[in-house]
């Protein structure tokens, strides 16, 4: 009885969260009651727009293939267009990322300008501080079709979408076929899908892999934490509630959210927190390091612990429920393997955690972690509770 209220009282706040935004699943609530009859042309490129780019133009008038020559006062500046429709399916973290992309008179690339999406702010910031989108300055349509560019390390997901965007409309202009990074993906989501199975094997034979949970533990932290950055996050689940899931890029991730969730549900036996989550994994391994000086904390003190670690989830969705502008990832300690774009509460947070974790278990999983209570809400429990 007590899991089916836990799990009514999270469903009841995170649809608060979806009514607050506007969007749930990815759906604008609005447009569900009152659907517009008319979609506007996702290439057509107005002189506001146009002027994010020159910023004293006077007229823009459609040339070709959604292409607009931009002009000041009948002097061309040079041309102007979105990378909507053409890379639409092309996803990034939390969809695709429509770009606008302006040549100057001689049809090299002048800018690449992001336009509104539903991407992590701090990713696209790193994406910008690190000069992705100066990538293409001075390339004719075709090298910037053609020619390779890097995914950020810590926005992998959103750079990737930003140069295949880019890559995708330019290939039009240019009449190339663009160059894709697919062999990465592909490499990264194998390996990950790798790591996963071998981690669901042993939850279900903790006995015959007790011996290497060292090693499984260490590769969580270097191959979901530090090589990828992938990994569940209170803040990543509210984004999904809201604005929907992008398949194409996160159907691993999904694979994982139904695991944490539905496996500790029907069985009782948490399997994300103790094999899978890096930062848990750091926790435990440097917790190894200090066996015999543990600081003794009294029942009523861990007790106490784990009621702030409710109060932090309840406190957030409902923060977030009724628009006081909280956002999880500006506390949540993952994004420490994202220290370019982290926020500073979070590193600090995760650094004290680690520290901490040398004389405490798991300091953070059991008395801060926001995505640990809600796993553990909605966790089967014993028939004598």
């Amino acid at each position: 009885m007590r899991q089916w209220l836990n799990i009514l009282i999270l469903l009841l706040l995170l649809a608060l969260v979806a009514w607050r935004s506007g969007w749930v699943l990815g759906y604008n609530i609005d447009e569900m009651f009152h659907p517009e009859e008319e979609t506007a042309d996702p290439s057509l490129v107005s002189l506001e727009e146009a002027n994010m780019v020159w910023g004293d133009a006077t007229s823009v008038k459609l040339s070709s293939e959604g292409i607009y020559e931009v002009r000041q006062r009948g002097m061309l500046l040079g041309y102007v267009m979105k990378s909507s429709p053409y890379s639409d399916q092309i996803i990034g973290y939390m969809g695709s990322i429509p770009l606008l992309i302006a040549l100057d008179a001689d049809g090299k690339v002048y800018r690449v300008l992001p336009l509104e999406n539903d991407e992590t702010p701090s990713f696209m910031m790193r994406v910008t501080e690190a000069g992705l989108f100066d990538s293409w300055t001075g390339m004719s349509a075709e090298e910037a079709a053609t020619e390779p560019v890097d995914a950020i390390s810590g926005a992998t997901f959103s750079s990737r979408a930003i140069i295949q965007g880019v890559q995708s409309r330019m290939s039009v202009v240019g009449k190339v076929e663009a160059k894709r990074l697919d062999w990465r993906k592909w490499l990264n989501d194998g390996v990950f899908l790798l790591f996963v199975l071998l981690t669901f094997w042993a939850w279900l034979r903790p006995q015959k892999l007790s011996k290497y949970r060292r090693w499984i533990l260490a590769g969580a932290v270097i191959i979901l934490g530090i090589w990828q950055g992938r990994m569940l996050s209170m803040a990543q689940f509210t984004m999904w509630v809201t604005g929907g899931i992008p398949l194409a890029a996160q159907w691993l991730m999904l694979l994982v959210m139904l695991l944490a969730v539905l496996l500790p549900m029907i069985t009782g036996k948490a399997y994300y927190c103790t094999w899978l989550c890096p930062f848990g994994a750091a926790q435990m391994l440097l917790g190894e390091v200090n066996k015999k000086h543990k600081l003794k904390l009294s029942p009523k003190l861990v007790k106490c612990l784990q009621i702030l670690r409710t109060a932090i989830l309840l406190f957030g969705l409902l923060a977030m429920g009724i628009g006081l502008g909280f956002d999880f990832a500006d506390i949540e300690a993952f994004t420490i393997f994202r220290p370019q774009s982290a926020p500073i509460v979070a590193l600090v947070l995760a650094i004290f955690s680690l520290v901490l974790s040398v004389f405490v278990a798991r300091p953070w999983c059991r008395f801060l972690c926001p995505l640990g209570e809600m796993l553990e809400m909605v966790r089967k429990k014993p028939k004598k509770e």
